[in-house]
């Protein structure tokens, strides 16, 4: 009204920014803020500690920790499992009703939480990885897990269950534009390949998409990294890759400093 048709109805006199801040199971308080990303924003790294997975042995499970483990671990995972997915049906058929295997790929999560812990605002994963092939794709999912272990999902906007966020990243995609990567928010080239060599391990900064979630106190925040779309993902199938064959493997610890940024989101006046 104001721009196409002329109307004064005010808008310019409100503030700039208006956020839907999901509290779980499809409670929302809308909220307005001056700027994106808001100012009062506590950029915390969560480094993986991955030592309890290092075996590779199903369930692959690490932690979220606050503090970089002092020594470096391993985590090797198959590359897919899923046989053949060169058609949308054959994609499909594996990922409907709740995501790819578990014990595909790695899950890290934070101890129960201590306090309802606001996280909004853009996010990104910073880790190690080498392949057995020339490339490996990763499917990123930050999930909200209650205190009984049940898994706290929304209603996207197809009117499916979805988790709090995604990223996705193809690794000879890794190279950063240096001007316009910000620290929580990578910013790639997309010009060429970096194909890796058989055991190289080279540093990945993955997006992850903008978002906003209350995680209550007691539950958990979980990251699944996956060579598959990932619980959430029917509407969004990919296809084979030649090259999804073998294992890939994710390094942490020691001389690898590899975390999850959050953004969180200290109440008002704190």
């Amino acid at each position: 009204d104001y721009w196409l048709k002329g109307i004064d109805n005010g808008v310019m006199d409100e503030p700039p920014v208006r956020l839907a801040i999901r509290k779980g199971r499809d409670e929302t308080e809308w909220r307005d803020e001056h700027e994106w990303p808001l100012k009062r924003t506590q950029w915390t790294k969560f480094y993986f500690d991955i030592s309890a997975a290092a075996s590779g042995q199903e369930p692959r499970v690490g932690a979220l920790v606050g503090e970089k483990p002092g020594f470096a671990s391993a985590c090797t995972y198959p590359s897919t499992g899923l046989g053949s997915m060169g058609s949308t049906s054959a994609a499909s058929s594996q990922v409907m009703g709740g995501g790819i295997k578990p014990g595909m790929g790695i899950a890290l999560e934070t101890p129960p939480l201590a306090a309802d812990t606001e996280i909004t605002g853009p996010l990104a994963a910073v880790f190690f990885v080498s392949s057995e092939t020339e490339d490996l794709d990763l499917f990123l999912t930050l999930r909200n897990f209650d205190a009984d272990g049940n898994e706290v999902l929304e209603t996207g906007q197809q009117g499916t269950p979805v988790p709090v966020a995604k990223g996705w990243l193809r690794a000879s995609h890794r190279e950063l534009d240096p001007e316009l990567t910000l620290p929580y928010r990578p910013y790639h080239r997309h010009q060429r390949r970096l194909y890796l060599k058989t055991g190289e391990i080279v540093e990945v900064q993955v997006e992850i998409w903008p978002t906003s979630m209350v995680f209550r106190k007691g539950h958990r925040i979980r990251l699944d990294i996956q060579p598959r779309d990932g619980v959430g993902s029917q509407s969004y199938m990919h296809y084979h890759a030649d090259y999804n064959t073998g294992t890939n493997t994710i390094h942490a610890g020691g001389k690898y400093e590899s975390y999850l940024l959050l953004p969180v989101i200290p109440a008002k006046g704190v």
